[in-house]
C-alpha cells in the first residue's frame, strides 16, 4: 500500500493498493448547526466504483479500533500478545 498523502496537521490520509484510492479526512459541518464528520472514500477505477460514507467522530473511532483489532489479529506490533479469556 502506497502512501500518498499523510498531514498529520489537517488529518488528511490519502493512500492506494493498485490503482484504488482510500482517502480519509475530517470535513467542516455542512451547516451553521452541523457537526464536523470524517471522510472515509474508496475509488476503484479498475471496478468502476466509489464509496464514501460520512462517519461522525465516534463511528470513526469504532472504525479505527476495528481496523487496529483485526490488524494485530493478523500481525501483532509486538511479539508480546495478549492472553485470550478462558472461553470454557
Amino acid at each position: 500500500m502506497a502512501l500518498v498523502h499523510h498531514d498529520p496537521q489537517d488529518g488528511i490520509l490519502i493512500t492506494r493498493i493498485g490503482q484504488a484510492e482510500i482517502t480519509v479526512r475530517p470535513e467542516p459541518p455542512a451547516s451553521a448547526s452541523g457537526a464536523p464528520v470524517i471522510l472515509l472514500r474508496v475509488d476503484a477505477p479498475m471496478l468502476d466504483t466509489l464509496a464514501a460514507a460520512y462517519l461522525d467522530p465516534d463511528e470513526a473511532r469504532r472504525l479505527a479500533q476495528a481496523l487496529v483489532h483485526a490488524a494485530e489479529a493478523v500481525r501483532p506490533a509486538t511479539p508480546w500478545r495478549s492472553p485470550r479469556p478462558n472461553t470454557r
